[in-house]
């Protein structure tokens, strides 16, 4: 069986946090303004500027690909979501813009988020954003 690419599964993670999946818990990041979460992605539990959150739809729903793929990758003993030395954690700052006189007419939701997975040592990170301007 051939390793898990971390690298791989984290940018997976970072495009399901920013794609269509996030539209559940849109509503509570436009009421908020402006932030920075983290997701515990071993877990479910979030936070935004330190301040815990309920429980977001999109937290659970990568929570759950987490241990799936792990479960499917892995041979008994390997990767584990649980354990001290275990790692999965999704940071994304995100803000409101208002509409621009160029832009679209409607405020728009910018997200980018990093993702750092660590398992058995090993290392894995990813990235994406959306609504943001390269």
């Amino acid at each position: 069986m051939t390793p898990l690419d971390l690298d791989a599964l984290a940018e997976d993670l970072c495009r399901i946090f920013v794609g269509w999946k996030l539209r559940e818990d849109e509503p509570a990041l436009r009421a908020l303004g402006e932030g920075a979460l983290r997701l515990d992605l071993r877990t479910g539990e979030a936070w935004c500027d330190g301040d815990p959150l309920p429980t977001l739809f999109i937290a659970e729903e990568l929570r759950r690909e987490l241990e799936r793929v792990l479960a499917a990758a892995s041979s008994p003993g390997e990767e584990r979501v649980s354990g001290n030395e275990a790692e999965a954690v999704l940071e994304a700052v995100f803000e409101v813009r208002a509409a621009g006189l160029a832009g679209p007419r409607v405020e728009t939701l910018q997200v980018g988020c990093a993702c750092r997975l660590r398992f058995a040592g090993r290392v894995g990170q990813g990235e994406a954003r959306r609504g943001v301007a390269d």
